[in-house]
């Protein structure tokens, strides 16, 4: 007697946790070599780029895609990166500020911090360059600011030296022991806190000029100042009332330079190692919070002279040798397996058991997406003993696989003799010489950096079964050529057993919810839905599943009301000529409800409101829905309800229109008009409380 077919199906996310995985993520789609988010190149800007511009200076974020840019020459440019755009907001030439001044921006608030000009500290109105206050000194002391940065609140923070020994901004010295610190100023342009440590002093005299590029100055978050000393390799993280700060010594090789936080509070530091020096050892940094490197950031190979992050968790990179601005974004990467260090997974099954001794194991079924450059491969060992010698020892071959403290490497050349030759990419492929009662299975998975395959389902079918039965016995004598026959047979096999899966479930392609595409219009069709061609999913299943009542209802008022209802998700309100009937009676109302609804006794309106009809297409499908479904005899007309106060027009009370408790006329904010106040009095002239006309005796300034 012949055994009936039999498979294990691996299609949930159940299913796969039974096994052993590394690097895989399981997920309600599949199973997929695991991703995550790594920083990569969007977009570079170059100086050349920027319409009118020098040598990039220094830049600061500003709102939208737009860069403030600083330029050799002190000119300072807005650049719409996204539409390639460029306006001067101070040409060359100015005298406000020179070209080492340190940008920061902030929404609508832009400041400059130059070392070498007149106005040491200036704020500016983007939007028209408007100065807004400017700084020299501070509690007596000459400013001289290394760095700046802006914080969310709109404060800025520039780093000084407070005890300078004064002079040009090319001949002051700042001697050895003197205190670095942080100044935060409000919007108005007054310090409201300092920053300072012991541990921000300087070790030796240095003039203002030597100082100049040895700090970077970031704010993470609002109030938490971030200073990065290149000389000294180290970060300073202060809190935001400016308790004891957090030190962290950098590690990595080369200068670092530019500093930034991300919304995580993860810290990046970049390397302003010039050119010449090994490209590939230049990374961008990520330092956790607790002060330990983290990651590189591997997408970004080349000099670092600023650093900033947005809102949007973007990183901005500046290299004044090369002249390029360079984004990074977060961007979805396949990661890498920890022994090989390649963007590859494995998944080891646990036992397969078939429950019979000497069982065939007949095919596999593969449901996957393999994308170019992937590639899967599949492998396997059957045996009627779950327990067998590896490595001198008796093992349980599932526990042995399982186990997490054996090597990786290991596991597979101990086993090497085990498994099957492997077969790459199988969509539908037969399992040779795999015979025994327990089955193991190992895939492979191997990706590119940027895409990876996805295994939705696996079958694993058992015993064998094959058409070379049903053939005579001559057939199945040789036992070389009954082989080539059998595996040519089994392409016929597949193909039967696909057409008998889909004759078993061929109910479940006449339930709406079983359908989707356009094989829910077809089926629609069936019922005779030819109106409801162009609806959404959910509202063609919702009309399939109650088209037997609404068929009853056909050329009713309520069957129109349902239908309308399920297109629209309103009610309609309907209006037939018998209602009006006792109003019409007056003659003074007989000419406005004939200009209404019309004087057609077979003449009916359907009025929506104008957020159900808001295209023509709308519009026409609600007009054939009225026509499909009014009476022989009768004529719909549809009206869009408009939100007027017209008496005399479409207005009823609670559906277009609403009477509301009165208010005051509040006046930017702070004075109001109360709404007992007419304005017609001629008498009392601008007096407001009292009767006043607007535009003819008072006037709004």
């Amino acid at each position: 007697m012949r055994r009936a077919a039999r498979f294990f199906s691996f299609n949930k996310p159940a299913d796969w946790h039974n096994g052993r995985m590394a690097n895989m993520s399981v997920r309600s789609s599949g199973i997929s070599i695991e991703r995550t988010d790594k920083y990569s190149v969007y977009k570079s800007v170059h100086s050349y780029e920027i319409d009118g511009a020098d040598e990039v200076a220094d830049f600061a974020v500003g709102p939208g895609s737009k860069l403030y840019v600083l330029d050799t020459r002190a000119g300072l440019w807005v650049h719409d990166y996204e539409n390639r755009h460029t306006e001067p907001l101070f040409s060359p030439g100015h005298q406000l500020f020179t070209n080492r001044s340190y940008l920061a921006a902030e929404g609508d608030c832009l400041y400059m911090a130059d070392p070498g000009g007149d106005n040491r500290i200036s704020s500016v109105a983007p939007s028209n360059g408007q100065l807004l206050w400017t700084a020299r000194r501070w509690n007596g002391i000459e400013l001289y600011p290394l760095a700046a940065a802006a914080d969310k609140g709109r404060h800025l923070y520039t780093v000084v030296p407070l005890d300078p020994a004064g002079g040009s901004p090319d001949s002051a010295e700042v001697p050895a022991g003197s205190r670095i610190a942080v100044l935060q100023w409000n919007s108005s342009g007054e310090v409201v806190r300092v920053f300072e440590h012991e541990t921000m002093r300087l070790d030796s005299a240095a003039s203002v000029r030597d100082l100049c590029g040895r700090f970077s100055l970031v704010s993470a978050g609002e109030g938490e100042p971030v200073l990065l000393d290149s000389v000294r390799k180290t970060v300073t993280r202060f809190g935001r009332y400016g308790e004891d700060p957090a030190v962290t010594r950098t590690v990595q090789t080369g200068t670092p330079a530019g500093v930034a936080v991300d919304a995580e509070g993860a810290v990046y530091v970049g390397d302003g190692s010039r050119e010449g020096s090994s490209e590939d050892e230049r990374f961008i940094f990520q330092y956790a919070a607790s002060g330990e490197c983290t990651a590189k950031v591997s997408g970004y190979r080349s000099r670092v002279d600023k650093l900033l992050h947005d809102r949007k968790n973007r990183i901005y990179a500046l290299d004044r040798e090369k002249g390029v601005i360079t984004l990074l974004e977060l961007q979805s990467r396949t990661m890498t397996l920890a022994d090989a260090g390649l963007p590859e997974a494995w998944y080891v099954s646990g036992e397969l058991d078939s429950v019979e001794e000497e069982t065939e194991w007949h095919k596999i079924e593969l449901l996957a997406d393999i994308p170019e450059e992937t590639q899967i491969r599949f492998t396997c060992f059957a045996t009627d003993d779950r327990y067998g010698v590896l490595e001198g020892e008796v093992v349980d071959y599932s526990e042995y696989f399982g186990n997490p403290d054996i090597p990786l490497a290991r596991k597979w050349k101990a086993s090497r003799h085990l498994w099957s030759e492997p077969i790459v990419n199988p969509r539908d492929a037969l399992l040779m010489n795999a015979k025994g009662r327990y089955l193991w299975y190992r895939l492979e998975l191997a990706g590119s950096e940027r895409t990876a395959p996805v295994v939705s389902r696996l079958r694993v079918h058992f015993p064998r079964q094959s058409p070379i039965v049903h053939l005579p016995s001559i057939y199945q004598e040789d036992p070389g050529g009954s082989k080539f026959l059998e595996r040519f047979l089994a392409l016929f096999g597949t193909f039967f057993a696909e057409m008998e899966e889909k004759i078993d479930k061929i109910s479940s392609t006449f339930d709406p919810d079983g359908v989707a595409g356009p094989y829910l219009t077809w089926l629609s069709r069936w019922l005779a839905l030819d109106i409801a061609e162009s609806w959404d999913e959910p509202k063609l299943r919702t009309l399939m599943k109650r088209a037997p009542e609404l068929y009853k209802l056909r050329g009713t008022r309520q069957g129109l009301s349902q239908m309308l209802h399920i297109y629209t998700g309103v009610e309609p309100f309907i209006v037939e000529q018998h209602q009006l009937k006792h109003m019409q009676e007056s003659s003074e109302l007989r000419q406005m409800f004939t200009r209404l609804y019309g004087d057609n006794p077979y003449c009916f309106c359907v009025m929506l409101p104008p957020e159900c009809v808001r295209s023509d297409k709308q519009r026409m499908m609600v007009e054939n829905i009225i026509e499909d479904q009014q009476p022989a005899y009768a004529e719909g007309r549809l009206v869009i309800l408009q939100p007027w106060m017209h008496a005399d027009m479409h207005t009823y009370i609670g559906i277009n229109t609403v009477l509301s408790e009165p208010t005051l006329l509040t006046l930017d904010r702070q004075s109001s008009m109360p709404h007992g106040t007419v304005l017609i009095d001629v008498d009392r002239d601008k007096r407001i409380d009292i009767h006043t006309r607007l535009e003819l005796d008072s006037g709004l300034e």
